[in-house]
């Protein structure tokens, strides 16, 4: 009796109808973007042991330990190492427990002297990272431990004003002696190679000169109590810590979601011109 009246209303009622599909469809759009929803909460990804979800809210960020070399006359050059110890702000245990992410900084060039003063800013133009995944055996009294593994993204410093300076920065603190010197630096670096390469070259940064680049690095830098002999000869004399930040890959999220708001509205147009 109710199944008739119904149908006898909906042939009177041609609206009903519409409606009802309307009602149907929004449904299904609400579970679809549930759904995608929990699709992105479980959207990490892993390259070679390093696990890392590119819809956090802090992705892209890392944090390291660092050891490098400084340079107050031009032409001369610094570099360094570290590991990374945090990635989107998950430990290492987390991000890569059964490895670990370890960087090479080198070619770095002063392009001016400056006073060790508090307050004198440097420049350095070139400038490559190197990022190694390897089994857990860094140690930061052996530089060559940070250089080993498989080859996880290999970065390029960026020009930041147009003047070829791709690291800037300034010293804000002096040893009583003067040997020591304590100071900060930004550069943009660039993806130009490694396994995990397609997931970082984004453009995930704007640079003040030549559009987006892919990174933002910050470091902050003072005396070490007890210099580090490389190898090759390279005495590093400085620790601190050093950051990137970025994007990785685009949100697979917002683009399903934009995906079904584009469906939802065709729907809701072929409705109109059937009513």
């Amino acid at each position: 009796m109710f199944i008739e009246q119904d149908l006898l209303q909906q042939k009177t009622d041609p609206n009903r109808s519409i409606i009802m599909k309307l009602k149907s469809t929004a449904a299904s759009l609400a579970v679809a973007t549930a759904l995608s929803l929990s699709a992105g909460a479980a959207n990490a990804l892993t390259v070679a042991g390093v696990t890392w979800d590119p819809d956090s809210p802090f992705d892209l960020t890392a944090q390291s330990s660092i050891f490098q070399t400084v340079a107050i006359a031009a032409g001369q050059s610094i570099s360094g190492y570290g590991r990374f110890n945090e990635l989107n702000f998950e430990d290492r245990d987390i991000f890569c427990p059964d490895c670990e992410l370890t960087y090479h900084f080198y070619d770095y060039v002063l392009m001016e002297d400056y006073l060790p003063t508090v307050g004198s800013t440097f420049r350095f133009s070139g400038g490559k990272v190197d990022v190694y995944v390897s089994g857990r055996n860094f140690s930061a009294t052996d530089p060559a431990s940070a250089i080993d593994g498989t080859l996880w993204l290999s970065l390029i410093g960026m020009d930041i004003d147009g003047d070829g300076s791709t690291l800037q920065g300034s010293i804000t603190a002096v040893s009583s002696l003067g040997l020591g010197l304590s100071g900060v630096g930004e550069g943009y670096l660039e993806v130009v190679g490694g396994v995990a390469a397609q997931y970082f070259d984004t453009n995930g940064q704007p640079d003040r000169v030549n559009g987006p680049t892919d990174l933002l690095y910050t470091s902050s830098f003072q005396p070490s109590r007890t210099p580090i002999v490389g190898p090759d000869g390279v005495t590093y004399t400085h620790f601190g810590t050093a950051e990137i930040s970025g994007n990785t890959v685009p949100e697979p999220g917002a683009l399903a979601l934009l995906g079904l708001g584009l469906a939802g509205l065709g729907v809701m147009r072929r409705a109109k011109k059937a009513a």
